[in-house]
């Protein structure tokens, strides 16, 4: 008996053993990486396939389809320590599309505040056409369509939105099938107006050959990752990199280290622009999602984010907002976005080798601006900075941060321009508010020096006013020197903070 016993548990053993060897065999992705890793449990599973993957801009948001319902369906995930929570149905997308339906090409904002995606539920023009969802308050809404202006009668999808939201990427249906008989497509780029993206064009060549799909814009707004089928070409559709500079696209180049014989579609890469995100079929003809470094000859150029959550100053609670990021130097706006209206929250993501002027504006508050200058970063990073707008009423003072003079003078450099504008503006909205422009001096140098310097630099920012539009009688130049410093003389840094010039509501 005891000898029986043993048998059969040293055969449960060898069947397990094996059982677990050919599924391991089975799960072997066809990508051979040695550097390729997969996401396993619980996003994987040995049964069903996972596919298409979307990672948020910071790298701790996953959003994926999978068959596992029985039916192909998005499900959402979040990494924290670099463990991945148990997979949530996003349903309320998800419970719209009909058994017959087609769901796919989820991609992120950059903001995370959207999810673009395909599909042809109820509610679209065409054959097949590009919806999104928006996050409001962390909670994702019922799907929207695109419109008209973007999808046509025909196969619109696979939608990806730069990171200034600007430029809409896509692939349409064109007239040509490829060797293995599917219909090719061709890459378009629309233009972002008001609420709307309109005027779809077609990508110039080299990106466009005939055969092309599935594109994503990565965070530096110039680098595309796409796939096409062309010669040269592992076997079916392959992933390509092109590079936008000015107008024009630089030949696409054949991602090796990634591309199989079968078809390679669809990637995800976070804005830090190190890692891709891809799903790859396993032996036992199932896929599963896949991580591995992205080498650096295809990294997107390197871009620091900005984040934070937009207050009200009277009573600390988030409050909706305008954010603009402008080049301080050309002047030339880049950006103007939303942050999400209840939670507060804002993300930028700005290229390296520039330096930025960021403002934050809503009506009936002040502005909060800040600068960041980027001309010689070298690392990707994450800026957090909360922005804090005060309701304009009586004796309502706040700081103009992106004022600059030059070293020990009153002479308003050119990087001021963006910040004395936004003065105007605010001022020609509100006709009969009366200010005070005051400047402060840290407390190096006599008190008589400081006072007359203070003074004069408040008259240059009166006089730009003036010359600009606003009646002398609504502005009030004052220097107090050093004597009213906003935190003690007693660092560097704190000296800093005590250089400033204040705006100051006297009359409404």
């Amino acid at each position: 008996m005891k000898n029986r016993l043993q048998h059969c548990i040293l055969y449960f053993f060898i069947h397990v053993i094996a059982v677990i060897s050919v599924c391991a065999q089975n799960d072997a992705p066809t990508l051979v990486n040695p550097s390729l890793r997969t996401l396993g449990r619980p996003i994987n599973t040995l049964e069903f396939s996972e596919f298409a993957p979307t990672i948020s801009a910071d790298g701790n948001t996953l959003i994926y389809e999978s068959d596992k319902s029985g039916r192909w369906r998005l499900y959402i995930s979040s990494q924290a320590n670099g463990v991945w929570s148990e997979p949530k149905d996003m349903d309320v997308i998800n419970n719209r599309v009909m058994p017959g339906d087609f769901i796919g090409g989820p991609c992120f904002s950059y903001d995370g505040n959207r999810l673009y995606f395909t599909s042809n539920m109820k509610g679209t023009v065409g054959g097949m056409d590009m919806w999104y969802s928006e996050k409001i308050n962390d909670v994702w809404q019922a799907p929207k369509n695109m419109g008209k202006t973007v999808n046509t009668a025909g196969y619109d999808g696979f939608p990806s939105v730069s990171p200034d939201g600007k430029s809409l990427y896509f692939m349409r249906a064109g007239t040509n099938n490829s060797p293995t008989g599917q219909r090719c497509c061709i890459l378009m780029v629309a233009e972002k107006r008001g609420n709307y993206f309109i005027n779809p064009k077609a990508l110039p060549s080299p990106v466009n050959s005939g055969c092309e799909g599935y594109p994503r814009i990565m965070a530096d707004g110039k680098t595309l990752i796409f796939s096409s089928y062309r010669s040269g070409g592992k076997g079916g559709y392959d992933l390509y990199q092109s590079k936008k500079t000015g107008a024009k696209w630089s030949t696409p180049v054949a991602m090796e280290f990634i591309n199989t014989p079968k078809d390679d579609e669809l990637i995800s890469v976070p804005a830090s622009g190190d890692i891709i995100y891809l799903s790859n079929t396993n032996k036992n003809n199932k896929d599963d999602i896949y991580k591995l470094p992205l080498p650096k000859e295809f990294r997107p150029d390197e871009v620091v984010s900005v984040e934070g959550v937009v207050k009200n100053e009277e009573t600390n609670k988030p409050m909706p907002a305008i954010i603009r990021v402008s080049n301080i130097k050309t002047k030339e706006k880049i950006s103007e976005t939303e942050n999400d209206s209840l939670s507060g929250k804002y993300n930028l993501y700005l290229q390296k080798g520039k330096k930025y002027d960021v403002s934050v504006t809503s009506k009936g508050y002040s502005f909060q601006s800040e600068v960041y200058d980027l001309e010689k970063a070298t690392a990707y990073e994450t800026i957090k900075k909360d922005m804090v707008l005060e309701p304009l009423k009586l004796n309502a003072s706040f700081r103009l941060n992106n004022l600059f003079f030059d070293f020990d003078s009153a002479s308003l450099t050119k990087d001021s321009e963006l910040e004395l504008d936004r003065v105007i503006e605010m001022m020609k909205a509100n006709a009969t508010m009366q200010v005070e422009i005051s400047a402060h001096t840290d407390d190096m140098g006599s008190d008589a020096y400081n006072q007359k310097l203070s003074q004069l630099r408040a008259e240059s920012v009166v006089k730009y006013l003036t010359q600009h539009g606003i009646l002398q009688t609504r502005l009030v130049a004052k220097g107090y020197g050093e004597s009213v410093p906003s935190v003690p003389n007693d660092t560097e840094e704190n000296r800093a903070k005590n250089r400033r010039v204040e705006f100051k509501i006297i009359k409404l």
